[in-house]
């Protein structure tokens, strides 16, 4: 128990909340923050990700966004090229404007791993209790063929060309998740 106690303190000294409330209190938290377009990292239960995403990830939603189910040839080229496996189950796939490469699941975890290095995406990938999911989160995806920011129809690009807003998700969002560790991200649609 002083274990645990110390390490809450040192998250907030480190500017960060933690929360202790029952599930539905969580999910509401979590909903509320999607709605409004605040941008937050969430680690949760492996239950509290399970009905954050059945809440979020509804059929109508995935095919409005054009998410689908990662191809089994991508997953290959994810854990050949990448090292890594059952990372990611879904992502929509956005052309890059500029050189029309196809920005997808496999640019996704490239990308993470240049931005935050191999050991950081080992760590949450490796959370045995743990789930993590991002609140409108706020990364540019860059086209790693050209190097542009990617957009979607020439939509303007920007610093929260990911994140959401409650007006609904800007041009060249990208949507991803689904694994039991890292369970992805939910944006105000």
């Amino acid at each position: 128990m002083e274990n645990r106690i110390a390490a809450i303190d040192a998250m907030v000294d480190n500017a960060t909340c933690v929360v202790s409330a029952s599930d539905g209190a969580i999910l509401e938290i979590v909903a509320k923050a999607v709605q409004s377009g605040a941008s937050a990292t969430f680690y949760v239960s492996r239950s509290q990700a399970k009905a954050i995403n059945a809440w979020y990830w509804t059929p109508e939603r995935r095919k409005q966004l054009g998410v689908e189910d990662v191809s089994p040839e991508e997953l290959h080229k994810i854990e050949e090229e990448l090292g890594l496996k059952d990372v990611i189950a879904f992502s929509n796939r956005i052309p890059c404007e500029k050189c029309g490469h196809v920005y997808g699941a496999f640019e996704f975890l490239q990308q993470g791993i240049r931005e935050h290095g191999r050991a950081g995406l080992e760590a949450v990938l490796g959370m045995e209790n743990t789930s993590l999911i991002r609140v409108n989160p706020s990364e540019v995806p860059v086209c790693p063929n050209c190097g542009e920011n990617v957009t979607d129809s020439g939509g303007a690009s920007g610093e929260r060309i990911i994140g959401g807003t409650p007006d609904g998700p800007p041009p060249g969002a990208h949507w991803y998740g689904g694994t039991s560790a890292y369970a992805g991200c939910c944006r105000a649609a």
